[in-house]
């Protein structure tokens, strides 16, 4: 079997630094309030009525995840 090393050269000076690229903030669209819950699913948004239950809410996102 044979064994090699991997020789980098040596460090000009006592400290290296990396450059660090940084991405501009993407600009998320602004949450706005509704009374009522809404379920955004990609293109589609299902609105739901004012003080739908718990367990509607989680009988749809059921419904949606079979569907995916």
């Amino acid at each position: 079997m044979r064994q090699g090393k991997l020789v980098l050269p040596a460090p000009e000076d006592a400290i290296e630094f990396a450059a660090v690229i940084i991405d501009p903030p993407v600009s998320e669209q602004p949450i706005k309030e509704v009374s009522r819950p809404e379920i955004v699913v990609g293109p589609v948004t299902i609105r739901l009525e004012e003080g739908a239950s718990v367990a509607r809410i989680a009988a749809i996102a059921r419904a949606l995840a079979a569907s995916a």
